[in-house]
């Protein structure tokens, strides 16, 4: 692969941040699919939370609603699995994908701890401090989306 160019789709052009901001980009998507996973147990264990959720999304749920732990231990069940076969493929940064699985793991438990919502900054600032890979960090732009 020339030099300057993405190691996962093969751009050229792109900056030193780019493999830390994919990393970001597919974590966060599968932050939400943790979350809506664990939003489908919350809402289905009493019927009126189907109301009470209305058009909110099910990602939500935990923010309305605190699950037990046997809940949240049954939504993370394998919601991490592709993190190691992607970082295989497409590993950047220098980080483990087991240092990866375990601060998402941390991230979305601290998250229904707090039932704070899921932000794409808040991933980013995990990423920059507990990871060290400075995704937006740089460009101070996790501060903007925080």
């Amino acid at each position: 692969m020339r030099e300057g160019t993405c190691p996962c789709c093969g751009a050229r052009g792109l900056g030193p941040e780019s493999p830390g901001v994919a990393l970001l980009a597919v974590s966060d998507v599968l932050v939400i699919k943790a979350l809506e996973t664990m939003g489908k147990y919350i809402v289905r264990a009493e019927r009126s939370r189907y109301r009470a959720l209305g058009t909110r999304p099910r990602h939500s749920a935990h923010t309305l609603w605190q699950p037990t732990d046997d809940v949240v231990d049954k939504a993370l069940k394998g919601a991490w699995d592709v993190v190691p076969a992607l970082m295989d493929m497409h590993g950047c940064c220098g980080v483990t994908s087991r240092r990866i699985i375990e601060m998402l793991d941390s991230y979305v438990h601290d998250l229904v701890i707090t039932g704070t919502e899921h932000t794409y900054g808040e991933l980013a600032y995990r990423f920059d401090h507990r990871l060290g890979v400075p995704a937006l960090a740089r460009a101070g732009r996790y501060e903007e989306q925080r």
